[in-house]
């Protein structure tokens, strides 16, 4: 909303352009006039961003109140403004211009933004965004070819701020389109539109709002940022900006917050019955865009810009916050797609991961974390089964792949080492050649790397306390023991070839003694490939975290763990399998 027909802000600063001095200039010699200006009005003040000629210290301030402006008259009036002497014509006698600028005679042309949509030059359609005026300090009448003159320059001052805004919806398309190709979940949509949007829409803050579930309700997602303004869930079916624009399917567009009260007016405090209105509109500081978001007719939910000031050409914009809201609009859908690939498949995976068995002295516990990419769920596992003879059989492996495909392959890998491993006590090699065999045999197609081991003990072992580990690694990262005093030893071994690729492939048995209070941890690849960092330093990192929190109880000492090198979600997947050999009566 406007007052006296005019902005409630001007579409440029009050700070000097050199595109816009050209013009001013222009004006002054075409018009031989010792003053040009390209002004824009609001209603608090008008400013120069061309001027050439004005007085101190107005050229250098860029600036006047509104008391000195001749040039609203041709902004509310939205035609050529002319007066061959203000101070003899009542309607700009008491200008402060006169004496303060020194307007005599003043002839000013409206400056109008075009649609882009239209394909056609700025008409008498389209809204004033500026004057482009001469000012002389003596009286003089003003020529219909002075005039006609000056029309021509306003049009193609026109033609340049038009352009202006295309290329500038140009770049924040292309910088969103290209942000948001990246983008494979909802929180990163929401990262990648608030970036852009305050980056190129002059500090515009973001609010997403999705529709979550069945309810007839949108709830906001909070910016990644966290700095966006909250807002509350939004019924459809309430009168507040945001339910109109999901429910008519069109942007609702606001230069200012007068035009939003204007349009919705907010009710008073005592009258307030939404959820919805008197939070939400209090984040509402100056111009604001509601765009809904749909997909292929479908409701998704709306994309709220707000921004700190002002924007007059909001509606000259049209175009470029239809392509925003449909950009946005299909990342949305894209995510949530792939939010519930990713969940399914996480889903199968976490249904294959055992229940561990619970052994006297002997404290097993797993942990797995999901990658925080739809493509990246798969195959890593881990197992632990108290065999007939007593022994504990535990495995840790990953499954070539990245889909749900994988995490069904693994879920037959693992069958097939439990039913192996129970089947007769034997050595770890002799466990994973069985499974080499049976893998081609069947004709199954997976590639594994993997660590099977056996936790053992006679009554040597029983004497003295220790336990003896036995294992075989096809492939895989190394397990990492750690011992009471919080030392770590690396059990690397000679590598061996991956699970899968022959069936009478060379493997080699490896045996520690454990004594009690250590823990064996046993993992995937997740935890130690990290973006930018090498496999060495990844294991180093682990041994060094270890060390440090090797006090801690078995559980916490997993999830610190993950929380210092993976966080919620890495990468990559990552299982881990961890061992407890707690003290255990002699003999």
């Amino acid at each position: 909303m406007t007052r006296h027909g005019l902005a409630a802000a001007t579409l440029l600063p009050s700070r000097p352009d050199p595109d816009l001095d050209r013009f001013a200039r222009l004006a002054t010699v075409a018009l031989r006039t010792p003053v040009g200006l390209v002004s824009m009005v609001s209603a608090e003040e008008q400013v120069f961003p061309g001027a050439v000629g004005l007085p101190e210290p107005w050229q250098s301030r860029r600036a006047t109140p509104l008391t000195h402006s001749l040039c609203r008259h041709v902004v509310t009036s939205g035609g050529t403004f002319t007066v061959a002497d203000a101070r003899e014509d009542p309607l700009t006698a008491g200008s402060l211009a006169i004496p303060d600028l020194g307007v005599v005679a003043y002839a000013g042309a409206p400056v109008r933004l075009a649609d882009p949509s239209s394909g056609e030059p700025a008409g008498a359609h389209d809204p004033v965004v500026g004057v482009l005026c001469a000012i002389d300090d003596q009286p003089r009448s003003w020529t219909p070819e002075q005039v006609a003159v000056l029309e021509d320059l306003a049009a193609a001052c026109s033609a340049e701020l038009s352009l202006r805004v295309v290329q500038e919806r140009q770049r924040l398309l292309l910088a969103l389109a290209g942000t948001l190709v990246g983008a494979r979940s909802v929180p990163e949509v929401d990262a990648a539109v608030t970036a852009v949007t305050r980056a190129q829409l002059g500090g515009a803050r973001a609010v997403l709002l999705l529709r979550t579930g069945p309810d007839r309700a949108l709830h906001p997602r909070p910016a990644a940022d966290g700095d966006a303004p909250g807002w509350p869930v939004t019924r459809l079916d309430g009168d507040s900006p945001v339910a109109a624009a999901a429910r008519a399917r069109s942007p609702l567009l606001f230069a200012d917050r007068a035009q939003l009260d204007a349009a919705f007016p907010p009710p008073a405090a005592h009258e307030v019955t939404g959820r919805d209105e008197a939070p939400a509109r209090d984040e509402v500081p100056g111009a604001s865009a509601f765009l809904p978001l749909a997909v292929a007719g479908q409701p998704l939910g709306v994309l709220v810009l707000l921004w700190p000031d002002a924007r007059p050409a909001l509606r000259a914009e049209e175009e470029v916050w239809g392509a925003l809201a449909r950009f946005t609009a299909q990342a949305v859908h894209r995510a949530q797609l792939e939010e519930r690939h990713r969940s399914h498949a996480e889903v199968l995976q976490r249904s294959l991961l055992p229940t561990l068995p619970h052994v006297d002295s002997l404290r097993t516990v797993g942990r797995y974390v999901p990658a925080a990419r739809e493509e990246q769920v798969g195959g890593d596992w881990y197992d632990a089964v108290v065999l007939p003879d007593g022994a504990l059989n535990l495995v840790v492996g990953d499954v070539a792949g990245h889909d749900a495909r994988a995490a069904g392959t693994m879920g037959q890998v693992r069958g097939l080492l439990r039913a192996f491993a129970w089947d007769r006590p034997e050595p770890p090699t002799d466990v994973v050649g069985r499974l080499d065999r049976a893998l081609l045999g069947l004709g199954v197609d997976a590639l594994a790397t993997l660590v099977l081991a056996r936790v053992e003990q006679d009554a040597a072992g029983a004497a003295r306390g220790a336990r003896r580990l036995r294992w075989t690694n096809a492939g895989h990262p190394p397990p990492v023991l750690l011992r009471p005093d919080g030392s770590t030893e690396l059990l690397r071994t000679p590598p061996n070839l991956l699970v899968g690729l022959l069936d009478d492939a060379e493997r080699h048995d490896h045996d520690v003694d454990v004594p009690d209070g250590s823990v064996l941890l046993l993992y995937t690849d997740g935890l130690i490939e990290q973006r930018g960092r090498s496999l060495a330093g990844g294991l180093e990192r682990v041994r060094a975290t270890l060390t440090r929190l090797h006090h801690l109880p078995l559980e916490d000492l997993l999830d610190a763990l993950l929380a210092e090198l993976v966080g919620a979600r890495g990468e990559d997947d990552c299982a881990l399998l961890a061992v407890a050999f707690d003290p255990q009566p002699r003999g």
